[in-house]
């Protein structure tokens, strides 16, 4: 489970029975600016989302604004439920619940 601390999650110790590297922050890795999400699937074990931006093409004489896929994201399952539990704290913490949107009938894609 991940904890807020300084406006940053950080993992609260190491996972029982196993030994955490430590993490080597890369101010060069690549950021993506994701608008939306095009789709899940689970290939064996590995849940990938496919990522999304919105984007006009100005190649054209009249630009059309398109849904551009900008990244697939490939998680063991373990991870990807280690995410779904860390965003949704998260969210939680900044005032946008998941689980009050999903009740109140907003739609997500």
């Amino acid at each position: 489970m991940y904890i807020h601390s300084d406006g940053a999650f950080h993992r609260r110790g190491p996972t029982p029975g196993t030994d955490q590297p430590p993490l080597v922050d890369n101010p060069f890795a690549p950021e993506l600016l994701v608008t939306g999400f095009a789709g899940v699937s689970n290939l064996g074990g590995i849940i990938k989302l496919t990522l999304e931006s919105l984007q006009c093409d100005h190649s054209r004489a009249t630009p059309v604004l398109e849904r551009v896929v900008v990244g697939r994201l490939a998680l063991p399952i373990p991870a990807a439920q280690t995410l779904v539990l860390a965003l949704n704290c998260f969210l939680e913490q900044q005032g946008f619940s998941p689980s009050q949107a999903a009740a109140s009938g907003e739609a997500f894609q």
